[in-house]
């Protein structure tokens, strides 16, 4: 008999303690729970990968940045996907890995109401219809409706990790990971054709998300005076008619922008959907993924892009813009490292000063230590401050004699290889422990 939720609360169960598995192992895991369809054994532990990564996406103690780092690990720890069916072929199904999802679903998720220091910036001006209640800043009383969120494409939900269950639709074709989904509590899941939305969907949507499958299609289709010939670029159109003109999208096609001598787009199908994204849409960023390096581990190691859309312009007007022109040179910037994703990305700057004096403090306290000249920086005879690849470290020791490192600056430490590093400085933090 197959136990598909126990086999799912084991795999969720093995990812949060760091147990590493390889396709055998995992196919192994699965047998013991009555499950040995391969393509079942990979939906089910992608499903039990997208629940960790959408339980990290919700904690509310993580800082966004926290929040990546978390996901990231998981997604190094993750099994390869890479177990491919004929239908999963046919199909062309590829799931975006939890990191990329984690961005793209931040990106689009609205942020409600104004910030303390905005509702302030009202009250100075004077703002009659702003009230104050004690020494909070609150916006007047209005009916309030929820963003609602899209995803045409789901698969099993990795692309909406960060976005509230009970403001996502969902939609998928897949028999499997329909009923992935519908295990789900999403607010809606469909399975209509992706390239046909229904006509109510029309600009309904806050945020749109979607990883499409690619192919040719059979016939070119007009979307106003532009003729498309991809499926994925198709729907991608379709899912846009969806958003509302102040929403936002984020989109995952294969592949990376080229250029031609002139520094336009490469003559074809790309350039014809480029020219229609950035004729009717503020387009923020167009950012390519190495996929050796950040795709591989769900099956695949093509080359995409990542898609960011700041809402529909005002007045539909200009095409894709030369890679030649000042300040578009980060269009051909190849993203390597998932840091590097998180910077193209641009989540949470405004807590970047922060961390940049959090740093320096932190530099300052081991040069301190360095120069055995500790004061008042050292209250504790526990505490060693060490560096690694850049980061301050601090290693504490525990009551128990055991051994636990902290990240100055940015919180627990969480990246296993730089956990490697550390423990070749176990031996420098116990001889300082002995003599302090």
């Amino acid at each position: 008999m197959t136990d598909k939720n126990g086999y799912i609360s084991k795999v969720r169960e093995e990812l949060k303690a760091g147990q590493r598995h390889s396709k055998t192992t995992i196919e192994s895991l699965a047998k013991g729970f009555g499950i040995t369809n391969k393509n079942l054994v990979k939906e089910f532990t992608e499903l039990a990968i997208v629940l960790n990564a959408r339980e990290i996406a919700h904690d509310s103690s993580l800082t966004t940045y926290e929040k990546y780092l978390d996901i990231v690990a998981l997604y190094q720890s993750q099994v390869n996907l890479s177990m491919r069916t004929s239908m999963s072929v046919l199909m062309q199904q590829y799931s975006t890995p939890a990191p990329i999802s984690f961005l793209a679903s931040s990106y689009v998720l609205k942020q409600d109401g104004l910030s303390g220091y905005k509702a302030f910036k009202n009250i100075v001006k004077g703002d009659k219809n702003t009230k104050i209640v004690g020494n909070a800043h609150l916006q007047p009383e209005r009916s309030h409706q929820e963003p609602l969120y899209l995803e045409p494409s789901a698969g099993n939900g990795l692309l909406t990790i960060a976005l509230p269950y009970h403001q996502t639709y969902v939609n998928e074709l897949d028999d499997v990971r329909l009923s992935n989904l519908k295990d789900q509590p999403f607010a809606s899941v469909s399975s209509w054709d992706a390239l046909q939305p229904p006509f109510a969907f029309r600009q309904k949507f806050d945020g749109v998300v979607t990883n499409p499958p690619f192919g040719a299609l059979a016939e070119p289709i007009l979307f106003g005076n532009f003729r498309i010939k991809r499926m994925e670029h198709a729907m991608c159109l379709a899912a846009l008619r969806c958003m509302k003109d102040d929403g936002r999208a984020a989109i995952i096609i294969g592949g990376h922008t080229t250029w031609d001598e002139q520094g336009r787009v490469t003559a074809g199908h790309n350039r014809i959907f480029l020219n229609y994204l950035y004729h009717f849409y503020n387009v923020d960023d167009i950012i390519p993924i190495n996929g050796k390096k950040l795709y591989s581990r769900q099956g695949t190691s093509i080359n995409t892009r990542l898609i960011l859309i700041n809402g529909a312009k005002d007045k539909p007007e200009g095409a894709a813009p030369l890679v030649k022109t000042h300040g578009n040179a980060s269009l051909k910037t190849v993203v390597n490292t998932h840091e590097e994703l998180w910077e193209r990305v641009g989540l949470d700057k405004s807590t970047s000063n922060d961390m940049t004096k959090m740093k320096l403090r932190a530099k300052a306290i081991l040069l301190k230590q360095k120069q055995q000249s500790l004061g008042g920086l050292r209250a504790r005879k526990d505490e060693f401050w060490t560096e690694v690849k850049g980061d301050i470290i601090l290693v504490k020791k525990l009551p128990n004699g055991m051994i636990e490192y902290d990240d100055f600056y940015k919180g627990k430490v969480r990246d296993i290889r730089m956990k490697s590093e550390l423990f070749k400085r176990k031996a420098d933090a116990t001889k300082y422990f002995k003599h302090s």
